[in-house]
């Protein structure tokens, strides 16, 4: 599950980034790095089965 958020956060920012420039690119930028961080580091993970 996690890496599917992960992956699918990282196709929405890179879509939203390529159709915008300027200070709206550099803010949709931001907002990926932040929700990344918050995915990797914040959402606890799933245990492993066996």
């Amino acid at each position: 599950m996690k890496q599917w958020l992960i992956i699918i956060c990282c196709a929405v920012f890179v879509a939203a980034s390529l159709l915008t420039d300027g200070l709206v690119r550099a803010l949709i930028d931001l907002a990926a790095f932040a929700c990344l961080i918050w995915i990797v580091l914040g959402v606890k993970s799933e245990p492993l089965k066996p």
